[in-house]
């Protein structure tokens, strides 16, 4: 047990090498891509509701 222990520790060491906590990766490059593709059009869809409820308050307005 002691042995099967030791062997995932050693690989796990071997898999990680190289790698620091918190330092981006191809992974975390294509998640934060993916999120600012997500916000732009979030933005985008909000200036758009935004301009609309305008529109349709200067059109209350002017009855």
């Amino acid at each position: 047990m002691i042995l099967g222990v030791t062997v995932a520790v050693l690989l796990a060491r071997l898999r990680s090498s190289g790698r620091e906590p918190g330092a981006p990766d191809a992974v975390t490059d294509d998640v934060v891509s993916g999120l600012l593709a997500e916000l732009r059009k979030w933005q985008a869809e909000s200036a758009h509701w935004k301009a609309t409820a305008e529109r349709l308050q200067r059109e209350l307005d002017q009855r």
